[in-house]
């Protein structure tokens, strides 16, 4: 059994009625004790632990980070915690992409969270500073080892303008990077430019958004395994429209660097649409959102070559009412014949919530199946959440701690067992607790 203690985030102002300008420190700190991996431990930029015991697995130990030290005057600020990132305006609705080494509480690499899929300039965050002046935001940074590398980047941000009542709102982005590593048997050098704009017009009951994020990434014919200049134009676009009970989403992207996401890397161009419907405006406690992922059967990279990925159309129904949540979906590739079925509910009593789900997946007849059940309840004890839940397979504590059973289950892809291969797996039994201060 795992437990953190965690101390919220905390805000530290140095202010002087007399002067406009003070100073704005935030930190956040966290005590921990429970399961350690040391190596994980070690990368951490800002921890400090102590280990209780021979093995390392169990220990104390203190996570501490700087969020904002902002120098602020009446208009102005200015941030030396370091530079911005790439901005990213567009993001796709249903296509995720998995996010790899996210640690735990307790420095493990086990958890991998899934965001949305999206293009963006790529460049790392240095040091440097951050300047907001009526809204408008820059930052500016270097990176420089003797010999071996430079690094400079900077970003603009216009505040968002409002026009015609607010009726109408824009916003727009720029970035820049430039790299430089050198030694005794290379020169490698890239450029990379960005800019990202948004809008969004609001009528009446009806609310129009269109996004966008440009990049252009140049790399010369020294850098990595490159034999000439190369030049790589890349754009995602997304739009939005909402009416009354009716929300509907396209998004787009077009280029040579590759989409990534969980089923590999699209190349060239992508499409996806999405349209959901909440029934909850004709009094129906039913939600109904029907999509389909690579609506151009766009090629995908994967070792050996690239294969067309598939259409993939989906439908998702779920029902919230009083203390019942419930939900099934279905999702189908049309290229490679495989689908995907699951359906879940949950029911929250006056002292506890408790629910389960049944995930079923296979090519042209089932061959997976999943199950996972759970039990929780953060009423016992102030400040403290406990919970039990048992899963098929694979559902190991760290797929409900952190999470809660109410959300792990509602991922298809937590459980995933080969029915006809592990028919002797009895699954596993996780119990948490979390308490808070």
């Amino acid at each position: 059994m795992n437990f953190s203690f965690t101390f919220a985030s905390d805000e530290v102002k140095i202010d002087s009625s007399e002067d406009e300008i003070h100073v704005e420190v935030a930190a956040s700190a966290k005590f921990i004790l429970g399961e350690l991996n040391p190596k994980a431990a070690e990368d951490w930029d800002n921890a400090i632990y102590i280990h209780s015991d021979y093995d390392g697995k169990r220990g104390i130990g203190a996570v501490i980070s700087l969020d904002t030290a902002k120098i602020v005057g009446k208009n102005w600020y200015v941030d030396i915690t370091g530079t911005q990132g790439a901005y990213d305006y567009a993001k796709a609705a249903v296509l995720q992409n998995k996010t790899k080494k996210v640690k735990d509480d307790f420095g493990n690499l086990k958890k991998y969270d899934n965001e949305a899929a999206t293009y963006k300039v790529q460049f790392a965050q240095l040091g440097g500073v951050t300047v907001g002046y009526n809204d408008f935001t820059a930052s500016l940074g270097f990176g420089y080892q003797k010999d071996l590398a430079f690094m400079v980047n900077a970003t603009l941000e216009t505040p968002e303008f409002a026009f015609s009542d607010d009726a109408v709102k824009v916003q727009a982005a720029t970035e820049f990077c430039r790299a430089r590593i050198g030694d005794k048997t290379a020169n490698l050098g890239a450029t990379m430019f960005g800019a990202s704009a948004k809008a969004t017009v609001a009528i009446q009951d009806i609310t129009v958004g269109a996004a966008a994020d440009f990049g252009l990434e140049y790399a010369g014919a020294e850098f990595g395994s490159l034999t000439e200049t190369e030049t790589n134009v890349n754009v995602d676009g997304r739009v939005d429209f909402k009416y009354n009970f009716v929300d509907v989403n396209l998004y787009t992207y077009a280029g040579k660097s590759g989409l990534e996401s969980n089923d590999g890397e699209y190349q060239d161009f992508y499409l996806e649409a999405k349209a959901a419907f909440d029934l909850n405006a004709f009094e129906l406690p039913l939600k109904v959102t029907v999509s389909a992922k690579n609506i151009t059967n766009a090629e995908v990279e994967l070792e050996g070559g690239k294969p067309k990925a598939g259409i993939v159309p989906a439908v998702k129904v779920e029902f919230a009412k009083d203390a019942i949540t419930a939900a099934a979906s279905f999702d189908i590739n049309t290229e490679k014949k495989t689908w995907n079925a699951l359906v879940y509910g949950s029911y929250a009593f006056e002292k506890f919530t408790a629910g389960a789900g049944l995930s079923l997946s296979g090519k042209d007849e089932l061959n997976k199946i999943a199950f996972a059940a759970f039990a929780e309840s953060d009423k016992l004890v102030k400040g403290a959440t406990f919970g039990l839940g048992y899963g098929l397979k694979t559902a190991t504590s760290d797929k409900f701690y952190g999470k809660g059973g109410a959300v792990a289950i509602t991922d298809a892809g937590q459980y995933t067992a080969n029915y006809k291969a592990d028919t002797a797996e009895l699954g596993h039994v996780a119990a948490f607790c979390k308490i808070a201060f």
